[in-house]
Formats: C-alpha cells, structure tokens, sequence
C-alpha cells in the first residue's frame, strides 16, 4: 500500500530534480523513490540468498565458520 507524503525542497533542489526528471524521462516522484531505495538500502531487511546448488551440512557449515580445513593459512 502506498502512501503519501509531503518534501519540502529548496528551489535549486526542485529546478535538479525537474531537470533530471525531463532528461531520465520518468516523473519526480520515481527519481525521489529512485533516491529513497538508494539511501535506504543498508536498513532494509535482505532475506538471505538462496544457493539451491550448495547444499552442506550442518558439520560442513560448522568447519568453514572455523575454517578447519586443514590448510595452512601462513
């Protein structure tokens, strides 16, 4: 559900972005959402990524966090 909501912007900040908006060929709103998205990206909540080829085991899983491969990391 989207919701609205009110920016206010200096007028060398509105003329920017009317100016990109016309030369990127979207409307105002898609570029401040276009900023938001960018702005934002490191507080929004990722799901992990699934790697449905790379199936290990627990005790797999267990020895790369300890990294008890036995190579010698000298």
């Amino acid at each position: 559900m989207a919701k609205r909501t009110t920016i206010i912007l200096s007028s060398n900040e509105e003329r920017a972005l009317r100016e990109a908006s016309r030369k990127e060929g979207v409307s105002q709103s898609e570029l401040i959402r276009r900023g938001i998205r960018t702005v934002t990206a490191a507080y929004r909540a990722r799901s992990r990524p699934l790697a449905g080829w790379l199936r290990l085991s627990e005790k797999e899983k267990r020895a790369i966090r300890a990294d008890e491969f036995g190579d010698d990391d000298a």
